[in-house]
């Protein structure tokens, strides 16, 4: 009987393993896009992705190739959170650029606002 009942909870545990990646993959994949986290929000929507279709799968040994055809739709995804991220990158480094300032032409100064020098004898009285 110890026997069926470790099998049992060994299968039960991967079913709830299995869900919970599920939601725990849908969850950090809204919370990291609506943080700006595009490439992991990416990774994490795939995995999202691929648990919902093994749930959804008829098989109970998927085709290899529905797994290659996944594996290429989160190729793509994930690729267009690196596009989306170095986008967000690009507009942070526009924003943060100074404009390069060019240098100052100082104004020859005119006759009447020329600052006289004044000649100021300092002394010291000994001993």
């Amino acid at each position: 009987m110890w026997p069926v009942m470790i099998f049992l909870m060994l299968v039960v545990a991967f079913y709830w393993g299995a869900f919970y990646l599920t939601v725990a993959a849908w969850l950090n994949a809204i919370g990291h896009l609506f943080r700006g986290n595009f490439i992991r929000g990416a990774i994490w929507l795939s995995i999202g992705c691929g648990m919902l279709f093994w749930w959804n799968g008829s098989d109970v040994i998927p085709d290899p190739w529905d797994f290659h055809e996944w594996l290429k739709g989160s190729a793509w995804v994930v690729g267009l959170g690196a596009l989306a991220t170095f986008v967000r990158w690009c507009k942070k480094q526009q924003t943060m650029q100074p404009t390069i300032p060019t240098m100052p032409t100082w104004p020859t100064p005119s006759p009447e606002n020329v600052v006289p020098f004044i000649k100021v004898k300092v002394e010291r009285k000994r001993g």
